[in-house]
C-alpha cells in the first residue's frame, strides 16, 4: 500500500484509479481504523457551536440581489457588531486526544450564494475516525457580499484557528482546507493566494498541510460563460447590474420578450475573475492538493480540475487526482464518494497528515 501511494503521487490519475481498487479490498488486519468505512461512525466528537470568528461589513451586491436562492439554509443569528455588519460563526467538532490533533477545515459549496455549515457532523466521521478534528466554516455570501469577501473570511477562520489552537487541541503543523464546489474554490484559493486578500487583523495565520478539493472551480474566467457556473459567477463577482425577471411562461400572450442574460464579461470583469481564480497563484511549494470531480460536471466545467491538475504538476506541486467516470457535479453514487473519500483519507496519510 504504501508503495502504491508513492507511486500515486508521482504518476498521477492511472495510479490513482490504482489504490481506487486497493481500497475496495479489506483492510489488513494492521490498517488504521479509518481505512474501514465500517468506523467512520464510530467516534463522536465534542461539538462546540455558533462561535463568532469575526464581525465583518455588509457590502451592496447589486449583482445577487435578484436572486431568489436563500443565503443560508439556517435561520439568521443577530449581530454583535454595528448595523452593516454580520458576525461570521464556525462550528467546532473535537475528537479527543491526548495528543494536538490533525485539523480539517471544512467550507460547504453553494455557488458561494447559497448554503451554510451542515447542520450535523455526520458527514465528517471517516476524519473523525482518521484522528482528525473539523472545523466547519461560515463565510459572507454573494448577497451579503461580493468577491472576494468570502476569501477574506476564510482567512480569518484560518487566524482564529491558529489563536485557539491550545484551548481545541489543534495541531498547527496538519491544518488541512477542505471543500466542495465554491467551498473547494474558496479552499484553493485561501491555500494559494497572496497575503492581499488578507483582512486587517486576520493575518497571522497557520500553514496549510494539504487541500482537498472536492469539483471545484479553478479558472473564474472560465466559469463566466460555462453553461452551469455563469449565473452564480457573475452574482459573485458583483460587477454587473442583476438580469431582469424571467419572461412570463410559456402561454402568456404574443409579445414575450427573450430569456435575459447576462451581457458579455467586460475587461475589467475578466481580471476580477482571473484575480480570484486559484490557477493564477500555481507556483512551487503550495500545499499538496488532492483533486476529485466527475467528468460530466455540468455545474464546474471538468476542464478546470484538469488545468489545475496540468498546473500543479508543471509546479512540481504534490498532487493527485479521482475522476469519477460518469459523475456530475457531487452527489457521486454511494459506492463512488465512498472510494472518493478513502483516496482523500489515503492522500492525507501519504503525507503524514494522519496516521
Amino acid at each position: 500500500m504504501r508503495k502504491l501511494q508513492s507511486a500515486a503521487l508521482a504518476t498521477g490519475t492511472l495510479i490513482v484509479a490504482g489504490i481506487a481498487a486497493c481500497a475496495q479490498t479489506p483492510p489488513a488486519a494492521s490498517a488504521p481504523a479509518w481505512a474501514d468505512p465500517a468506523n467512520w461512525k464510530s467516534v463522536q466528537p465534542v461539538a462546540t457551536s455558533n462561535i463568532v470568528y469575526a464581525t465583518v461589513p455588509l457590502v451592496h451586491n447589486p449583482s445577487a440581489e435578484a436572486s431568489q436562492a436563500p443565503g443560508s439554509v439556517r435561520p439568521p443569528m443577530p449581530t454583535s457588531g454595528p448595523a452593516g455588519t454580520m458576525d461570521v460563526h464556525l462550528d467546532v467538532y473535537q475528537v479527543t486526544s491526548a495528543a494536538p490533533t490533525p485539523v480539517i477545515l471544512q467550507l460547504h459549496g453553494g455557488g458561494w450564494i447559497i448554503g451554510d455549515r451542515p447542520r450535523s457532523p455526520s458527514s465528517f466521521g471517516p476524519f473523525f475516525a482518521a484522528g482528525a478534528s473539523v472545523v466547519a466554516i461560515q463565510y459572507r455570501n454573494a448577497i451579503d457580499a461580493p468577491a472576494p469577501a468570502s476569501v477574506q473570511d476564510v482567512r480569518c477562520a484560518m487566524a482564529w484557528v491558529k489563536t485557539n489552537a491550545k484551548k481545541y487541541n489543534f495541531d498547527l503543523d496538519r491544518v488541512v482546507l477542505w471543500g466542495g464546489s465554491a467551498g473547494a474554490h474558496l479552499a484553493l484559493m485561501a491555500a494559494y493566494a497572496p497575503t492581499s486578500f488578507n483582512r486587517p487583523g486576520c493575518t497571522d495565520q497557520p500553514k496549510v498541510a494539504a487541500v482537498l478539493d472536492d469539483y471545484g472551480p479553478t479558472d473564474l474566467v472560465d466559469s463566466l460563460t460555462f453553461h452551469g457556473s455563469v449565473d452564480i459567477t457573475h452574482q459573485w463577482l458583483g460587477m454587473d447590474l442583476p438580469l431582469p425577471p424571467d419572461p412570463p411562461p410559456a402561454g402568456a400572450p404574443a409579445g414575450r420578450p427573450p430569456t435575459p442574460h447576462w451581457p458579455a464579461p467586460t475587461p475589467a470583469m475578466l481580471a476580477r475573475a482571473k484575480e480570484v481564480s486559484p490557477l493564477t497563484y500555481i507556483h512551487p511549494g503550495l500545499p499538496p492538493t488532492f483533486i476529485v470531480n466527475g467528468d460530466h460536471d455540468g455545474g464546474v466545467n471538468p476542464a478546470e480540475s484538469a488545468a489545475l491538475k496540468k498546473a500543479l504538476d508543471e509546479a512540481h506541486v504534490p498532487d493527485g487526482q479521482y475522476i469519477v467516470v460518469g459523475g456530475g457535479h457531487g452527489n457521486f453514487p454511494p459506492p463512488e464518494a465512498q472510494k472518493a473519500m478513502m483516496l482523500s483519507l489515503q492522500f492525507l496519510q501519504a503525507h503524514g497528515i494522519i496516521h
